[in-house]
């Protein structure tokens, strides 16, 4: 069964739909295709989305396949239609979806819009420990509107890049955010396939890729196919960047718990008396600088950073997520 086929099938029995109706739908799915025999090194863009959309599951332990999906990714980069672009985004995402370990030296082109998803995670995927390339890559991305920032910084810290190291350290603010009364929970709008690909004639159904954030808050790269297109896409803020610097230092530093460790600066007050917030707010602001003292101390010792170099002490910020009616019975203290 091929991968859309598979998402296909979940999706329907997630929906508790029949088994009759879903071999019904594999099976229209199975005749809409052109080709008796796609391959990967046809010239016709058509037919090589086809054989993308095919891949068999064991493709990384073939070599010839891998071999031919690297030459059907340069020719369809070589080609300027709509067709070879479309084409490009089945070939991405089959290496994706089928952990096909592509070499960063074919992937040095620039795709468009939700193309460009696969394309930085398999960059990710296949950089080595010196990380140039993908250092490289992460300075060209907007990390205001691209959650992908977050992937590739995540691959660099993961890796020990000690450029990424340092610059990460002497740019970024640690902050401390105290908050009294429940925080927003965090929205992930789906986007209702306003963005899915276009249909094209004779192509298979195209997978609409996004970023994802998993309830660990970290971000990798999913898709959907067909009319299931329910997209998201993660809102990249100031308060998500924080949060992804903490776990980059943690990653950086030998942090056995990355998320967690970040956690500490993330301090919730629940109590409606806002008597001993000061107290809490004490407590966990120490926590918070000796958790950060200790993480920069390795972070010298890992990457014989000189005692000289000027590191960003911790910011504290009080927030107040109260209820209105709260807020108006008793004031919140301000940070002396």
């Amino acid at each position: 069964m091929n991968v859309p086929a598979m998402l296909v099938t979940a999706c329907l029995l997630a929906a508790d739909v029949g088994a009759q109706q879903v071999d019904e739908l594999l099976e229209r799915q199975r005749a809409q295709c052109p080709f008796e025999a796609p391959t990967l090194t046809a010239a016709d863009p058509a037919e090589v989305a086809w054989a993308a959309d095919r891949l068999p599951l064991d493709a990384n332990s073939r070599p010839h396949l891998v071999a031919d999906l690297r030459r059907a990714l340069r020719a369809m980069n070589e080609g300027g239609t709509a067709e070879h672009r479309r084409a490009l985004l089945h070939l991405l995402h089959a290496a994706l979806t089928h952990d096909v370990a592509i070499p960063i030296a074919d992937l040095r082109f620039e795709p468009e819009g939700r193309t460009r998803i696969p394309w930085i995670a398999l960059q990710a995927r296949a950089a080595t420990k010196d990380g140039r390339e993908l250092f490289e890559l992460f300075h060209r991305l907007d990390e205001t509107t691209d959650a992908g920032w977050e992937a590739v910084g995540g691959a660099l810290a993961i890796r020990g890049h000690g450029a990424f190291a340092i610059e990460l350290r002497t740019h970024m603010q640690p902050t401390l955010r105290v908050h009294a009364g429940r925080r927003p929970a965090d929205e992930n709008e789906p986007k209702m396939g306003d963005e899915a690909p276009t249909p094209l004639p004779g192509f298979p159904p195209a997978p609409t890729c996004y970023w994802d954030r998993d309830k660990t808050s970290i971000v990798s790269a999913a898709s959907v196919t067909g009319s299931w297109n329910h997209a998201k896409d993660c809102k990249v803020d100031p308060l998500r960047r924080d949060r992804a610097q903490l776990r980059w230092l943690a990653e950086l530093t030998g942090e056995r718990d990355p998320v967690g460790w970040a956690a500490r600066f993330d301090a919730c007050f629940r109590e409606r008396d806002m008597a001993q917030f000061e107290a809490f707010a004490q407590d966990a602001e120490l926590r918070a600088r000796d958790a950060l003292g200790a993480a920069d101390a390795a972070l010298r010792r890992r990457f014989k950073l000189p005692e000289r170099l000027a590191l960003p002490g911790l910011k504290v910020v009080y927030e107040d997520c109260r209820r209105e009616a709260d807020r108006k019975a008793q004031a919140m203290p301000e940070r002396k």
